[in-house]
């Protein structure tokens, strides 16, 4: 006799998020095994093929007193 299978139950959340152009977006955040990740409108969908969400592995961690934000460099701040 073959092992009954384990279900796996998973939960997914849905927040608002302010973009940098001030306009608000739905995001849809999920979890599979540990890994943290988050589905994003696809705003250039180009045809019913296209998905309707991009998923992406959500590696975001916030800041905090011991790790300041660094500030993004400027082009003249390039190696090259």
């Amino acid at each position: 006799m073959s092992e009954a299978k384990k279900k796996s139950e998973f939960g997914i959340w849905k927040k608002q998020v302010r973009l940098k152009s001030g306009e608000t977006t739905e995001v849809l955040s999920f979890s599979v095994n540990g890994v943290r990740y988050s589905a994003w409108l696809n705003t250039k969908k180009s045809s019913d093929k296209s998905p309707d969400y991009n998923v992406y592995v959500d590696n975001y961690v916030k800041p905090t007193q011991e790790q300041p934000v660094q500030p993004a460099k400027q082009a003249n701040d390039l190696p090259f």
